[in-house]
C-alpha cells in the first residue's frame, strides 16, 4: 500500500456537518463563479477562502466555521456578488509550489511551533515524521519561515537522528546510508504491509526503519478484535498483502468455513483501515500527549493523544489560514470528528472563555458568572451569539452588574 493522494484538479476538505467531501477546484468549473481556489472574500457571514465546487455550488469556508458551506442562492458570479454582496480580498490563491511546503505556526502546549502543511502531492509519511519532532521542538525552523523544501525536511530528520547516534559508528553508518539511497524514496510515498494483530505490525523494510531510529511510534488501528473467534482465528496473525489474494479465492483459502466467515473478512478488509478495538488500543497503548505517526487509508499523519481522546494533527494545506483549527478529535472510527484550536478547545469553548472574561468585565459577581456560563453552555446551536445570550440570561434573573 502506498499513500494516496486526490486528483490534481480535485480537493478534499471537512464541510460544517464534519464530513469530509471532494471538490472541484479546476480553474474552467470555479470560472462560472467569478471565484476561484483559495481566494479569500468578504462574505455575509464574514472574512471567507474559497474552497470549490461541488453539487454545482461553490464552496466557502467562514473564518472560525467548523468546515465548509455554501449559499443556496449563489448559483453564478450575478447571484454572488450581486445578491449576496460577497466582494473580492485577496486574489493570489494559497501558494503551491513544487517541492515546497507551506509552514504554519501555531500554539502546542503553551509553545509556539512551527507545523509543515501538506498539499495534494506531499509526501506525507516525511510530513508527519518531521512534525512530530517540530511538536516535540526537538528541531525547529525559523519563526519567519513561510515554506520548506523536501530537502529541508530531510535534513531536519537526519540531523536529529545522526545526533541521537553521535557515539554509535556502526548505527551511523546505516543513517548515512538511509540518508543518501532510501530517504529519497519517501518523496513519493511509503509502501508498508500491515499485521492485523498489533497496532504496531508493520513489516520493517528499510524506509520504515527510520521510525525506530527516531524513536516515534508508527501505529495503525486495523486490527481484528479477538472476541470475533472465527474471524481472529481465521486472519487475525495474517498481514495486508497474504489476506488481499485470500479473498480473491476464499473457498480455496479458507476450505470449510461457512459462508458467515467470508462476510466477515469481507467486511474486515472494506472497514476502511480501521475497527473500533484498534482504535481502542491506540488509547490504551499512547501516553497523555504522547505523538506518533498514525497510519490509515493510506495516509500518514502525525497523532497525539490529550484528555484521554485521540487526536490528528490537522496539516492540510487548506486550513493553513485557520488559526483555530488545529487538531482534529477522532470521535468514531466512521469519520465523527471535531475540530479544536492549539489548546484542544473547541470554538464554542473558545468562545465560553471569552464570554467569562467580558461578563467579569462588565462588573457580574462570580457567582452569577458561573451561572451564566452554566446556561450557554447548555446551548447546541452554533450560529448563537453566546455573549448575548449569556446577558439576555443574567438580565432576566435580574442580575445588576456591580
Amino acid at each position: 500500500m502506498t499513500s494516496k493522494v486526490p486528483p490534481k484538479e480535485s480537493f478534499l476538505y471537512k464541510a460544517y456537518n464534519g464530513s469530509t467531501l471532494e471538490f472541484d477546484i479546476a480553474g474552467d468549473t470555479c470560472q462560472k463563479f467569478g471565484f476561484f481556489h483559495g481566494c479569500r472574500v468578504q462574505t455575509p457571514k464574514g472574512l471567507a477562502s474559497v474552497i470549490g465546487v461541488r453539487d454545482g455550488n461553490l464552496w466557502f469556508h467562514v473564518d472560525g466555521d467548523p468546515g465548509a458551506s455554501y449559499w443556496d442562492n449563489g448559483k453564478d458570479y450575478e447571484d454572488l456578488v450581486f445578491k449576496l454582496q460577497i466582494q473580492l480580498i485577496d486574489d493570489f490563491p494559497l501558494e503551491v509550489i513544487e517541492n515546497k511546503y507551506r509552514v504554519k505556526r501555531i500554539n502546542y502546549l503553551n509553545n509556539e511551533v512551527s507545523i509543515i502543511l501538506q498539499n495534494e502531492n506531499g509526501p506525507c509519511p516525511l510530513i508527519s515524521i518531521a512534525n512530530v519532532l517540530l511538536l516535540q521542538r526537538k528541531v525547529s525552523l525559523d519563526p519567519d519561515t513561510q515554506s520548506v523544501t523536501i530537502k529541508k525536511m530531510g535534513d531536519l530528520i537526519m540531523k536529529h537522528a545522526k545526533t541521537i547516534y553521535k557515539n554509535d559508528p556502526d548505527v551511523l553508518a546505516i543513517l548515512e546510508d538511509y540518508d543518501k539511497n532510501v530517504l529519497p524514496t519517501l518523496e513519493s510515498g511509503l509502501i508498508v504491509n500491515i499485521l492485523f494483530n498489533s497496532i504496531f505490525g508493520f513489516d520493517k523494510t528499510a524506509p520504515c526503519q527510520i521510525f525506530d531510529y527516531l524513536h516515534i511510534k508508527l501505529v495503525h488501528g486495523w486490527i481484528v478484535d479477538p472476541e470475533k473467534k472465527e474471524l481472529f482465528k481465521a486472519i487475525g496473525n495474517q498481514n495486508y498483502n497474504d489476506l488481499t489474494p485470500k479473498i480473491v479465492t476464499f473457498d480455496q483459502s479458507f476450505p470449510d468455513s461457512p459462508k458467515e466467515l467470508e462476510q466477515e473478512i469481507k467486511d474486515f478488509a472494506n472497514s476502511n483501515q480501521l475497527t473500533d478495538y484498534g482504535l481502542s488500543l491506540i488509547q490504551q497503548n499512547l501516553k497523555e500527549d504522547e505523538l506518533c505517526v498514525f497510519f490509515r487509508n493510506n495516509h500518514f499523519a502525525t497523532m497525539t493523544k490529550h484528555d484521554g481522546f485521540l487526536h490528528i494533527l490537522v496539516s492540510d494545506l487548506g486550513y493553513e489560514r485557520e488559526k483555530n483549527i488545529i487538531w482534529d478529535r477522532i470521535m468514531t472510527k466512521e469519520g465523527e470528528s471535531l475540530f479544536l484550536s492549539g489548546k484542544f478547545l473547541s470554538r464554542k469553548d473558545e468562545s465560553i472563555i471569552e464570554v467569562k472574561s467580558t461578563l467579569v468585565l462588565f462588573g457580574f459577581s462570580t457567582p452569577q458568572v458561573d451561572e451564566a456560563i452554566v446556561h450557554i453552555s447548555a446551548i447546541d446551536k452554533l450560529d448563537v451569539d453566546l455573549l448575548d445570550e449569556a446577558t439576555k440570561y443574567l438580565t432576566s434573573k435580574g442580575y445588576i452588574p456591580m
